[in-house]
């Protein structure tokens, strides 16, 4: 949203990462020279009716442009995104709010129902209106777009492209709205930003039965730019210049103070090749069944997200990547008194002999009772949360294996459940017998290791591996106390 100037060359809708450094994603134009736009470019926030200066607007300049490198005005469809840093920091309020980024692999299913909104035409070569227009608009699924876009006069293929309309027509974007907002809700609450307006042929024309219209009356779905695409590009950029986190990360709210509208994103690096372990020493906040009011989401560019909430601390969580990205989020309703942090770095292979607390787990790997191949402790009770990508099961194999026999493994065993409730066993193992390896039914999988106060011996060592399956399993999601 932008005020009177020159702003041909990049038309824009807004998206803050945080309070301190946002920027607005836009669609690109032409080539014109960055430093003679950076003159005349701002951005406003709370804009609605462009005839008048409404309370809660505010207005930014632009400190710099970031175009996407693969743009290519020869081929203009593609990467049709640019990011502007805005020079200074909005305010949240009930007028001013920021949508948040699709998270990696998140697809909005086609037919789903999301919303665009700006100050285009009202229709085809029609006027520009004065007050901001919004119209929903279901998604295509991609086979549906390209044999919509294959019967235009020049196919077109779009490698960053997301349809959305009717095939009938009726409802649409118009010109004057590129680089206006796709923003689909999730299920339970939150809005994402899923794309930015691109282009389109016509407005609301309409593309079933293309082939029996004439060339110029042919029609097409909208066409956004697909921010899951361009995610790592988005994600480096907005990252960039942030100095080196301490390994203390902490986000309280003091009682006094309201904790209203945050949006806070870091990003964690170790040296290249290591893995990384947090551990929490205070968690606090608003609990709700999924996680979508306020929350903390853990998540590495290969591993599903995990999303925490409510007042328990959350287990350690051992990532295998060298860099993860953590992103904070409330509402302007509940809110706690925030949460602390530490994290270290790890050598990647074995599993940290972890006292045997409790560890979630996020990558394959090797799993092992506590000093093995010394013996194990007495009174031992230490959990395993395995969690996988979606798509995929986990396959728990046995490479070693000496626990205190019993007849029903009621002295010490390894126990292997479904879900983190202990609601569903699987397996359940003791002796000197090599158990055989045990395959989970989703994309969770707890293991437990309990010893009793008498005999030990060396233990097990085991092996974690993710095995890809058909259908949709979902992921290791949303975690509440």
């Amino acid at each position: 949203m932008f005020s009177q100037g020159d702003w041909n060359s990049y038309n824009c809708c807004s998206a803050a990462k945080n309070k301190s450094s946002i920027y607005a994603m836009c669609s690109v134009k032409t080539e014109a020279p960055e430093q003679n736009l950076l003159k005349y470019l701002n951005v406003i926030a709370g804009e609605h009716d462009l005839r008048i200066r409404e309370n809660g607007e505010q207005t930014l300049p632009v400190k710099y442009i970031i175009k996407h490198p693969n743009f290519d005005p020869r081929r203009p469809m593609n990467y049709d995104i640019a990011l502007l840093k805005l020079d200074g920091t909005f305010s949240f309020s009930s007028s001013v709010l920021p949508a948040c980024l699709p998270d990696p692999g998140e697809k909005c299913e086609a037919g789903y129902i999301c919303t665009t909104c700006g100050w285009g035409r009202l229709r085809e070569n029609g006027v520009l209106p004065q007050v901001l227009y919004e119209v929903n608009l279901p998604i295509l699924n991609s086979m549906e777009c390209s044999r919509a876009l294959s019967t235009l006069k020049k196919p077109i293929q779009c490698d960053t492209g997301l349809c959305a309309g009717f095939p009938d027509g009726g409802k649409d974007a118009c010109q004057g709205d590129s680089g206006d907002p796709l923003l689909c809700q999730r299920k339970h609450g939150a809005w994402i930003l899923a794309g930015v307006i691109s282009w389109g042929m016509g407005c609301a024309r309409g593309w079933r039965g293309n082939e029996k219209k004439k060339h110029y009356k042919r029609g097409s779905p909208g066409i956004f730019t697909d921010l899951t695409a361009v995610l790592y590009w988005i994600q480096e950029n907005m990252s960039a210049g942030i100095k080196s986190l301490q390994k203390f990360l902490t986000h309280h709210c003091h009682f006094s103070q309201i904790c209203h509208y945050r949006l806070c994103v870091w990003t964690l690096f170790v040296s290249e090749g290591n893995y990384i372990l947090l551990h929490f020493s205070h968690f606090d906040i608003e609990l709700e069944t999924f996680c979508d009011y306020d929350s903390l989401s853990v998540y590495s560019k290969e591993q599903t997200c995990w999303k925490f909430c409510g007042g328990d601390l959350p287990l350690p969580i051992l990532i295998g990547s060298d860099n993860i990205r953590l992103k904070f989020v409330s509402d302007n309703k509940d809110h706690g008194t925030g949460f602390s942090m530490t994290y270290k770095t790890l050598t990647p292979g074995v599993l940290p002999d972890s006292g045997c607390e409790s560890l979630a787990v996020l990558f394959e790997g090797v799993l092992q009772s506590t000093h093995y191949p010394e013996h194990y402790s007495n009174l031992a009770d230490c959990r395993w949360i395995i969690c996988a990508p979606e798509d995929h099961v986990i396959k728990l194999t046995y490479q070693s294996f000496e626990v205190e026999e019993s007849e029903d493994c009621s002295y010490d065993a390894v126990t292997v459940y479904e879900d983190v409730e202990k609601e569903e066993e699987t397996a359940r193992s003791c002796g000197f017998v090599l158990p055989v390896p045990v395959l989970s039914s989703s994309s969770m999988m707890l293991v437990v290791f309990h010893s009793d106060e008498m005999e030990n011996f060396e233990g097990f060592r085991a092996t974690i591996t993710f095995v890809h399956v058909t259908g949709n399993l979902g992921g290791c999601l949303a975690r509440t106390a």
